[in-house]
């Protein structure tokens, strides 16, 4: 009898286990893919796990003064916001999940595109810093990701999940909000 780590050999090998155990539904969906692969199933009704406590810093108040919000525009597409009495004390962003991340990698593709067309055709084209759109570098950003001067947004895709940040107002925060959101799945 051949002996593998201590235990004996008795035929089945660990993939052999594996491929058993998903065919079985002993695994959850997607837990032999590879990351780029996975399906995200945050909770999109619970802002993914983003509450007043990750708010009050970007806010500047307890989070006990926090008031947070879901709301879903359709099936795939929530809007969550924490406000801290007035417009000016808000984080907010939108949620979107697709079947999978290469739905999710073409939806980015299709918004630098329309970017593009809006940056080219708005009055204030001249004064874009950087263009329409640039990516951001840093850990924790996402699979890929969206910074434009065209409407003042930060967004981020993981997966098959994209998180877009409007509010707080300074691009900094933004992407400190977007970081957050997408550390929470």
């Amino acid at each position: 009898m051949s002996r593998m780590c201590g235990g004996p050999v008795n035929g089945i090998g660990p993939l052999a286990v594996l491929a058993l155990a998903a065919f079985a539904g002993i695994l959850p969906p997607g837990a032999g893919a590879s990351a780029a692969e996975k399906i995200l199933r945050p909770d999109l009704e619970a802002c993914t796990g983003f509450t007043a406590n990750d708010a009050a810093p970007f806010l500047g108040v307890p989070p006990e003064r926090v008031a947070a919000k879901a709301e879903k525009v359709h099936a795939t597409l929530w809007m969550c916001s924490f406000t801290a009495g007035t417009a000016d004390k808000t984080v907010a962003f939108s949620l979107e999940i697709t079947k999978d991340p290469k739905a999710a990698a073409a939806a980015m593709e299709r918004y630098r595109a329309d970017l593009e067309i809006a940056a080219g055709t708005a009055p204030f084209r001249d004064r874009l810093p950087k263009g329409a759109w640039s990516e951001i570098g840093g850990d924790g950003l996402g699979d890929e990701n969206v910074w434009t001067d065209v409407n003042g947004s930060f967004t981020a895709r993981k997966g098959n999940v994209t998180v877009q940040v409007t509010q707080p107002g300074e691009k900094l925060d933004k992407i400190r909000v977007g970081k957050a959101v997408l550390s929470k799945f």
